[in-house]
């Protein structure tokens, strides 16, 4: 039968079906993207490759962002590299940071020739660690900061190479920014102004020169204050942008798929979570407001239903819940469910800590036996369980990261009741024991009072160290480096160690042999398609190797030895 015979109404419609299904079968489709969402132990060298299923435009390379959370910030200038229907960007200036949260966005500007990518891609990963460190944590120095510091962030904001720290202070309207001299020894005496008592801070990229930005929630002010930095650590001014009343958590991510770094405020005055859109330059507009549970403190982003956007999750301290609002995708949050603690949940972080893929929740409970209740994700954002960690004392903030090495996520908490920090080990499954109560502070003069912990590798030596903001009238950072003996760490080392000649390759039968430069340590190399895919294994010789790329499909392509990763390049 042909169109002709058809009525006009049902002929129109079948044009209309086909017209759309031709549409449909020209845009592309995102078919794999590696690391993979909510991974705990990317390689530090590894790239971010998203697969297509369809070759790109050449303009495709600014779809991808790459955002780092501790060095960096917008990577790479916001380009990536185009080979075929591959869409990758590889950290060859410098490795990501050990342990950091790393943010990618691949926006609509993807296209074939005939159509572009009908919905954006955000998600995160966090990197392995490497050095030595078992996760105890040794008495250390004390920095001198601002009034009351609630909040402790770190981040190497004058572009150095090492992990600067600043603090949030609810003793004046300042944000404390102190410098790394490289070996996890602090100085200078930056205090940059902000609106009122800050009571949340996070570092960002906001403006996409390849810095980190600071951000303050201001609670008395009702402000967050946005502090652009010049590239060397310096902060002037910047906007007090309205959120609602009393914002307390704050958290940055892109909730709309344009490729830019939005941020969240909780404000426990008015049970509600303020939503406000980046430009792209640093500038927020919007009203949104989203409805959660009483009493609103910490939150955090994540894509928690596996749809490829950011999720909202808040703590409730009067609800004893955690509130969970679903993305659709554009930055509107809708329904979702209310996840009950175990007690009065303050701060929250999220990571898969079950290794099962997707990302759960853990909300640390302000009581005097400190509990950190846990609740697993079953993969479409419903989250159940009832296990409890117990801490120590009055604990307001939680952190996830790989203090021992092990390739998991442990949990550590700042207890402003006794003066430590609590170190709770994972055992792969996301069942938590063991560790140590570190103490933070100088409890020879006075109690510490830790409001807040942060992890990083401050003394580069590959695995995560400890600080934590004290709040007293003299206000402090304790930094406690993570111990462990023997040589650093060498399985994060540069990317040059591994490498390719030619780089791109010929594929054909007179080109098709590749010379390869091999770290030390390695006993073979291995070749993987963009899809994780085995297509090559050859031995190592004296440090070198020759690999045979004949006969495969022209492309992008990783290879890995002892640990490192570089790409290849196969015309």
């Amino acid at each position: 039968m042909n169109n002709s015979s058809l009525p006009a109404s049902a002929g129109a419609a079948l044009m209309l079906l086909t017209s759309l299904a031709s549409a449909q079968a020209q845009a592309p489709v995102i078919v794999n993207v590696t690391p993979v969402a909510n991974a705990s132990a990317a390689p530090r060298n590894g790239g971010v490759v998203a697969s297509f299923s369809q070759p790109l435009t050449a303009a495709s390379a600014t779809a991808l962002k790459v955002f780092s959370s501790q060095r960096g910030g917008l990577r790479g200038g916001g380009a990536a590299t185009v080979i075929g229907a591959n869409l990758g960007f590889f950290p060859t200036a410098y490795d990501f940071r050990p342990g950091e949260t790393v943010q990618y966005t691949v926006t609509r500007t993807a296209a074939t020739a005939v159509g572009a990518l009908a919905t954006p891609r955000v998600q995160q990963f966090t990197t392995a660690v490497g050095g030595t460190g078992t996760g105890s944590f040794a008495p250390g120095t004390e920095v001198p900061v601002g009034v009351r510091p609630t909040s402790v962030a770190v981040g190497d904001v004058d572009n150095d190479g090492d992990l600067d720290l600043l603090t949030g202070n609810s003793g004046e309207p300042t944000v404390s920014v102190r410098l790394n001299n490289g070996h996890g020894t602090y100085g200078g005496n930056q205090n940059v102004p902000v609106a009122s008592y800050s009571l949340g801070l996070t570092l960002g990229d906001v403006d996409g020169d390849g810095d980190l930005d600071l951000l303050s929630a201001n609670f008395t002010g009702n402000t967050v204050s946005v502090r652009f930095n010049n590239g060397s650590g310096l902060f002037g001014p910047g906007a007090d942008v309205p959120a609602g009343y009393g914002p307390q958590g704050l958290a940055l991510g892109d909730v709309d798929g344009d490729g830019d770094l939005d941020f969240v405020a909780t404000n426990r005055d008015v049970d509600s979570v303020s939503v406000r859109f980046n430009n792209g330059s640093g500038t927020f507009g919007g009203s949104w407001g989203v409805h959660v549970g009483d009493g609103p403190e910490g939150l955090t982003l994540s894509d928690v239903d596996n749809d490829g956007d950011l999720d909202l999750l808040a703590t409730n301290l009067l609800a004893s819940t955690v509130s969970v609002r679903l993305n659709n995708g554009s930055g509107t949050f809708g329904s979702g469910q209310e996840v009950p603690t175990g007690g009065q949940p303050f701060g929250i972080v999220t990571g898969d800590v079950d290794n099962d893929g997707d990302a759960d929740l853990l909300a640390v409970s302000y009581l005097y036996n400190g509990i950190v209740s846990v609740r697993l994700n079953n993969g479409s954002g419903t989250f159940s369980g009832a296990q409890n960690v117990a801490v120590r004392s009055y604990p307001p903030t939680v952190v996830l990261g790989d203090v021992d090495h092990d390739g998991d996520l442990d949990l550590l908490t700042a207890n402003s009741g006794n003066s430590t920090a609590s170190v709770r080990l994972n055992d792969g499954s996301g069942t938590f024991g063991g560790g140590a109560d570190v103490s933070v502070g100088d409890v020879s003069i006075a109690p510490s009072t830790p409001n807040a912990v942060a992890l990083g590798d401050v003394d580069g030596d590959g695995d995560l160290d400890l600080l934590s903001a004290n709040t007293t009238t003299a206000g402090t950072v304790s930094v406690r480096l993570n111990s462990g003996t023997g040589p650093l760490a060498t399985a994060v080392a540069s990317p040059a160690a591994l490498a390719a000649y030619p780089n791109p390759a010929g594929h054909g039968p007179a080109t098709g042999r590749v010379q390869l430069s091999l770290p030390p340590a390695a006993t073979h190399a291995e070749l993987f398609d963009p899809l994780g895919r085995a297509m090559r294994t050859v031995p190592a010789q004296a440090g070198t190797a020759t690999l045979d790329v004949a006969g495969l499909p022209p492309g992008l392509y990783l290879m890995r030895a002892a640990g490192q990763v570089a790409r290849l390049v196969v015309e």
